[in-house]
């Protein structure tokens, strides 16, 4: 009897050990099908807990075009903070985002507002939340939950009805295209630095008013906890 009990728990040990083995992935081998695809996608991305990117945002809206300094610190899930500065280094403006609310200081005018989270969707004109926005800038963005065709060749492209991704074999996601029944959304991520994260970043809308921006970072950190600058002075004005 105790030669059979020894016997059984090997048998659940062994079994156990099997279970707990994981099938190791090998990029080198293009991926089956899009499941697998997106599964690799979401491996290679790098969820930081601090980044800090400063460069300079060239901004085209409504045949204006723009270009200034930009400062931008993110905390994974809770934070967005950007200054926007003019050539000279004056500042223009600053905002604080979470997924609650969107604090901004213009120091122009002299004014401040605090408005909920969904205004980031008015600002941009596309219906873009907290979590995708951030997503983006950190350049990890979530493949969106749709039937998919794998094309492989030259770029290896996601593709379904209403969006699009291109991504590299080093399964980071380049390109996005996406499509609503009011506006199509196109970012673009470039020059992949040795960190593999991109030092420039492409963002268009076309909807009933265009927007595109282009940013280029000079500076970038990673993983460096930093502090958050924002007061908003009393003899400023609060708009409604």
């Amino acid at each position: 009897m105790n030669n059979f009990l020894s016997i059984v728990l090997l048998l659940v040990i062994f079994s156990s050990c099997e279970i707990k083995k994981t099938t190791k992935i090998d990029f080198l081998v293009p991926p089956k099908n899009p499941k697998e695809a997106i599964a690799r996608i979401n491996s290679k991305n790098n969820y930081l807990e601090w980044l800090s990117l400063q460069g300079k945002i060239n901004i085209v809206k409504e045949d204006q075009e723009t270009t200034l300094n930009i400062n931008i610190k993110t905390r994974k899930d809770s934070l967005i903070w950007v200054l926007v500065s003019a050539p000279f280094g004056i500042e223009i403006a600053r905002a604080q985002l979470t997924p609650d609310s969107i604090y901004f200081i213009n120091r122009t005018n002299k004014t401040w507002f605090i408005r909920p989270s969904s205004y980031i969707s008015e600002l941009l004109k596309s219906n873009i939340s907290f979590n995708e926005l951030q997503d983006m800038i950190t350049a990890n963005p979530k493949i969106k939950k749709l039937r998919y065709k794998l094309y492989l060749g030259e770029k290896f492209v996601l593709e379904a009805p209403k969006a699009s991704y291109t991504f590299s074999e080093s399964y980071r996601v380049v390109n996005a295209s996406l499509l609503n029944s009011t506006n199509k959304v196109f970012y673009e991520f470039l020059n992949f630095d040795e960190q593999n994260f991109p030092r420039e970043f492409h963002l268009k809308i076309e909807s009933k008013e265009n927007f595109e921006a282009t940013l280029n970072y000079s500076k970038i950190s990673l993983n460096q906890k930093f502090k958050i600058p924002f007061k908003i002075p009393n003899s400023y004005a609060e708009l409604e």
